[in-house]
């Protein structure tokens, strides 16, 4: 299993970044959201779903990010350079960890979630899920939670898109503010 921080630290394709921040209780748990703005990269990064190609990082664009301490899942909102919604993409974790609370880490179980700009909810990677459990490196456990939490997470997007995408629209705009008064 990958981990990954808010940070995106170990993302070497971002050559020059800015980065804002903010933390706040939910219901009596930690949360963090963060906002990256790629201001430059070694090469931009496209993404391929049912036949589009959409790119998701370059010089401009930003990154949304909401974790919650404990939460199995990861959420990433993608914006282009003119502030256009592209993309949410929810990572299922094996769990948010918030040992550094402002670069809260997560292990990624490799499937994902994506709600695209035009409404659609798509589930990817199953493959790779079971093929980790297949050669081991996830337990039947950790299989079955997973797998709930995506279902969880695709039925309550199914009734939930548009509050979704305002949220973060809405934190985009005021972590983008944050970000350039810090400047």
């Amino acid at each position: 299993m990958k981990i990954r921080d808010m940070r995106r630290s170990e993302w070497m394709r971002i050559a020059e970044r800015e980065y804002s921040e903010r933390g706040f209780e939910n219901n009596g748990a930690r949360v963090r959201e963060s906002l990256l703005l790629i201001k430059k990269v070694e090469e931009p990064l496209a993404v391929e779903s049912l036949g589009k190609r959409t790119v998701i990082a370059d010089a401009g664009y930003c990154w949304l990010q909401r974790a919650e301490e404990g939460g199995f899942v990861w959420l990433t909102a993608m914006f282009d350079g003119d502030g256009r919604f592209l993309q949410i993409y929810f990572d299922i974790t094996a769990g948010n960890r918030f040992d550094d609370p402002e670069n809260p880490t997560f292990e990624d179980m490799y499937l994902d979630v994506v709600l695209d700009s035009d409404g659609g909810i798509f589930v990817l990677d199953e493959d790779e899920l079971e093929k980790a459990l297949s050669v081991g490196d996830i337990t039947d456990d950790e299989y079955r939670r997973t797998k709930g939490a995506c279902a969880r997470l695709c039925g309550w997007l199914e009734g939930h898109q548009y509050e979704t995408e305002e949220y973060c629209r809405e934190t985009y705009k005021s972590l983008l503010e944050k970000l350039s008064f810090s400047c």
